[in-house]
């Protein structure tokens, strides 16, 4: 996907489609240029090009409202309980210009003279693919959304002031879409473009979301769980069984960890990827490695879930030591969370987490790469890689009940041969931790399996979702916890004999300059350890509010609700003042 073209082809979209974002009577019905620019199979591909802007760079950054992850500036409505209401038009994630693009160039694809029925296809899978993940956030947001498959013009009354359509409506919507793309998207491998494999991809993944909703929220009275999530195990191993796709696993440890570090995503492992080579640059680094916004660490929560290298659960007692939690355990825990006797790429020094980057002692090094990048990322962003479909398809069958230790062979059981980890077998005994940890199952298999998901997917971007679609909110709403320290103590992290980190709570010891090599963290406000003098940090220690169901789903902006009397509010988010 090359620069020069997507900025070509934004500007001529921009000219075809610009107006007023607000709603969709962006273009006026009888506009020539239509008329005249879908006129070959070349003009169709230069619009379908622009599409791919809309692949984020940043879904990495979901993780960040997750439980995998704290930062000292909690957001406000978790502090307090009080929410911020939208109120602008098409603010908080009420926006349908896209979507205006997206359907403007299906009917005029549709009705262009002189192109191939088979180049149409191609070009329409694009855009069916474009507009079911469109659809799948909005729904995933708002529930029941308005369903458009064609352009608004402004004097579409009916269309642009109706009612919100039902969710099930629209995901049977969404679900044609995709299979039109499954069905008529080029076969071959493209790692910059929308192939059969990577519909297939995305359908696994919105199946997987939207089955597991339903049969997690019964209070929504949503049927046909078992449909999604047969299409989700059907199109995920369409995918391990008819592609060329492999698990990258060349044999050594590190092969988890060099995934996320290879300047271009060329591995047989990824599906789709943004390639970022010509200037289009990310802030991941930079996210993860500076002062200014490199603050977000790990928790305790996702470090404690990554097994004994065993395969044994780790279930550690509150007091065990950073060192000792990176003893024996799942290898893709040090590639993920900064261990000790870490150097970073293209250096020979060894460091350790540093508390001006991260404020739980859990430093993230996946795909972390070179201090060259930190002001300036251009490595290729993975999209869907073969990894995650697996366990699209193991989770799906698990929920289904039709899973069989064969599954899990050519699943999970593929990614821990990588991580040189032991299998999983179809009859894994309960652990008693996780099963605390979740609400929504006491499956053992299912709970080894959503295990598996959170190490293998850690700081991609998933586990907000996941939460959300497994009924498990609550877990927002954990404090997060950091290492075990003990306050006004200096300590030996890696166990090398030198002292390395002191946590202090008033003012710096008196013989600090003594220590150069000493890490020294003050406790800022509401920030504590979990027993007083010693315990594990706590980036934000105050009380949160309890986790209520109406938060499922996202308010829609109070003007928007003015403007279109049709349109309710979802539940609860009317008694929020503004």
């Amino acid at each position: 996907m090359k620069t020069y073209i997507i900025i070509f082809i934004s500007i001529a979209v921009y000219l075809l489609t610009s107006c007023n974002d607000d709603y969709l009577e962006r273009l006026p019905e009888t506009d020539p240029t239509a008329e005249t620019f879908f006129t070959s199979a070349e003009a169709l591909e230069l619009y379908t090009n622009s599409f791919y802007g809309y692949l984020s760079k940043n879904k990495y950054q979901d993780d960040y409202e997750s439980d995998n992850m704290a930062n000292l500036a909690t957001p406000e409505d978790v502090k307090t309980g009080l929410y911020t209401m939208p109120i602008s038009l098409g603010s908080g994630g009420w926006n349908w210009s896209r979507l205006r693009d997206i359907n403007f160039f299906i009917e005029n694809c549709i009705e262009a003279d002189g192109i191939k029925q088979k180049d149409k296809n191609k070009h329409l899978a694009i855009a069916k693919f474009f507009r079911a993940r469109f659809y799948h956030e909005k729904v995933k947001r708002f529930g029941d959304v308005p369903w458009y498959s064609n352009t608004i013009g402004s004097q579409d009354i009916d269309q642009l002031y109706k009612a919100r359509d039902p969710r099930t409506l629209v995901m049977d919507s969404v679900l044609a879409d995709l299979n039109f793309a499954v069905l008529h998207a080029e076969e071959s491998s493209s790692k910059n473009k929308v192939t059969k494999w990577s519909a297939l991809a995305l359908k696994s993944r919105i199946c997987l979301y939207e089955g597991t909703w339903r049969k997690y929220h019964p209070e929504a009275g949503l049927p046909d769980a078992d449909k999604f999530l047969n299409e989700a195990a059907s199109a995920a191993k369409e995918v391990i069984s008819n592609s060329t796709y492999s698990i990258y696993n060349t044999g050594n440890i590190k092969d988890y960890y060099n995934l996320f570090n290879a300047e271009e995503a060329t591995s047989s492992e990824v599906i789709m990827a943004i390639d970022l080579a010509e200037g289009n640059i990310s802030d991941y680094n930079k996210n993860f490695t500076t002062t200014s916004v490199g603050t977000r660490g790990i928790t305790k929560s996702l470090v404690h879930e990554y097994l004994n290298s065993d395969g044994t659960p780790f279930n550690s007692t509150e007091n065990v030591s950073w060192f000792d939690e990176f003893t024996n355990r799942d290898p893709r825990l040090a590639q993920t969370s900064m261990p000790p006797n870490f150097n970073r790429i293209d250096e020979t020094e060894t460091v350790l987490p540093w508390f001006g980057q991260n404020h739980t002692g859990y430093q993230v090094v996946k795909r972390v790469g070179p201090a060259k990048y930190d002001n300036g990322d251009p490595r290729d962003i993975i999209i869907f890689r073969l990894a995650e479909v697996m366990l699209n398809y193991a989770e799906a069958a698990a929920e289904l009940g039709i899973i069989e230790q064969s599954d899990l062979d050519i699943t999970i059981n593929q990614l821990r041969k990588r991580a040189h980890m032991p299998d999983l077998y179809i009859s894994p005994a309960l652990d008693p931790y996780l099963n605390n940890v979740y609400q929504s199952t006491s499956n053992a298999l299912i709970l080894e399996i959503r295990r598996e998901r959170r190490v293998e997917l850690a700081i991609e971007g998933f586990r907000f979702d996941d939460l959300m679609r497994w009924k498990e909110g609550h877990l927002l709403r954990d404090n997060a916890e950091g290492i075990y320290v003990q306050l006004n103590t200096y300590i030996d992290r890696d166990k090398d004999g030198i002292f390395d980190l002191y946590i202090y709570d008033s003012s710096k010891p008196s013989d600090a300059g003594s220590y150069p090599k000493v890490d020294f963290f003050k406790l800022g406000e509401n920030m504590s350890l979990s027993n007083g003098a010693n315990g594990r940090l706590l980036p934000y220690d105050l009380p949160l509010p309890p986790f209520g169901d109406w938060e499922y789903l996202s308010p829609i902006p109070l003007e928007e609700i003015t403007l279109n009397s049709n349109l309710k509010q979802n539940p609860e988010w009317d008694k929020i003042q503004p």
